[in-house]
């Protein structure tokens, strides 16, 4: 649910007046959130989805998959070395599909291209991956890339060149910020390696969806030697095709989950991210993947949630700070723990009422003061009139 008032630029002022340098509660997706590493939460839930086998989250909207992916994502970036898991973010193309009826071919063409993508762009941020590789080693990798790219290789090296900007070519290639990877490279290096593939032949051919996945598989497995494939499931309680619809759901991914026993062999793990009335119907038609010791639920405690907010105040305060209370009257105590007890106990909807306390502050009189009770109960009250109406499991305490 998303508040519906605007004063984004009063809001903004006030924040940076009273020491916070942006807004930490206004981007909603946390895909979308340029500032989501600095304040991700650690749930205990990231032990059962991290490690070689299959794994499940289940949750409603808002509840917290997609920032859970996106902490498995950059766990994958620690280091420089190619000696952790390869993360494939994959959220199932309905629109180029057209249908919510994929075969197995289409999953498998939309993984080699986005698994394509997130290679190319890896392989920017750590050049010395593809430099140290021998000239055949670097041919497959060069081929693998060519067969699955939405665009030309050529193109993307030529913007690499032009900009030297990872994060522009990161946007090119339609990947969200858990694929910003930390410590990119200076600009010499990522130069010498947009040259290193100008002496590399191009075997233009058209290759079925399964000959350029295993091309791929064989590339980040065999040659670069990543210790297996993460396929990070997401966005399914995001597109309108599935969104109220669980049996759609699971018809779906059927097919990528009758390849799920067998890609665990080959160090291939779906780690899936999804609505929380799929548990049932996915546990139905494939009891042998979603045993109680892969799946888990993604519950939010009060204190848990009040951590949400305090992680983003101290980010976006610069460490001055960790604490609403620090901007708000001396009457108002503990403010984030009493909006998480209000709140239905989720991330997304925690932001919504702790950002509509902010808003209703700036339209005050006294919008330059501190927060006030009075935004308080009149945010509360906005909330109440307005909060979705979500089935989920509600164990805060």
């Amino acid at each position: 649910m998303e508040s519906t008032f605007d004063a984004a630029t009063s809001l903004l002022w006030w924040l940076n007046s009273v020491g916070l340098h942006f807004d930490p509660f206004d981007t909603l997706n946390a895909a979308d959130d340029p500032h989501l590493s600095e304040y991700l939460v650690e749930h205990e839930i990231f032990a059962r989805l991290w490690g070689n086998d299959l794994a499940w989250v289940f949750a409603p909207p808002g509840g917290g998959k997609t920032a859970l992916r996106c902490r498995v994502t950059q766990a994958c970036w620690i280091g420089q070395e190619t000696n952790r898991p390869f993360p494939l973010p994959y959220l199932p193309p309905f629109l180029s599909w057209g249908s919510v009826a994929p075969t197995l071919e289409d999953h498998l063409a939309a993984l080699a291209q986005v698994t394509a993508r997130a290679l190319l762009l890896a392989l920017a941020y750590r050049p010395h991956w593809t430099l140290r590789l021998s000239a055949p080693a670097r041919q497959e990798v060069h081929h693998a890339l060519v067969m699955s790219l939405p665009g030309t290789l050529k193109n993307y090296l030529d913007l690499c060149r032009q900009t030297t900007d990872l994060q522009l070519l990161r946007r090119v290639l339609d990947l969200d910020h858990a694929f910003a990877l930390p410590n990119p490279p200076e600009r010499e290096q990522l130069l010498a390696w947009c040259d290193g593939w100008g002496d590399l032949s191009v075997m233009a051919e058209h290759s079925a969806p399964q000959a350029r996945w295993e091309a791929l598989h064989f590339v980040l497995l065999d040659i670069l030697q990543f210790e297996n494939l993460y396929v990070l499931l997401d966005g399914l309680d995001a597109a309108p095709e599935t969104s109220a619809a669980p049996e759609a759901v699971v018809d779906v991914l059927a097919p990528l989950l009758e390849q799920a026993a067998g890609w665990r062999q080959q160090n291939v793990y779906l780690k899936g991210f999804l609505p929380l009335d799929t548990q049932t119907p996915l546990g139905a038609r494939f009891p042998q993947l979603f045993s109680s010791q892969q799946t888990s639920v993604l519950k939010w405690t009060v204190p848990l949630l009040a951590e949400v907010t305090r992680r983003r105040v101290d980010a976006a305060s610069k460490g001055a700070f960790d604490s609403l209370d620090a901007i708000a009257s001396p009457a108002l105590r503990d403010l984030e723990a009493w909006l998480a007890a209000e709140a239905l106990p989720m991330p997304r909807e925690l932001l919504v009422l702790t950002r509509r306390v902010l808003q209703e502050h700036v339209t005050t009189a006294d919008s330059i003061g501190l927060l006030q009770e009075v935004d308080v109960q009149r945010a509360l009250r906005w909330y109440q009139a307005q909060r979705p109406k979500i089935t989920l499991l509600d164990d805060r305490i």
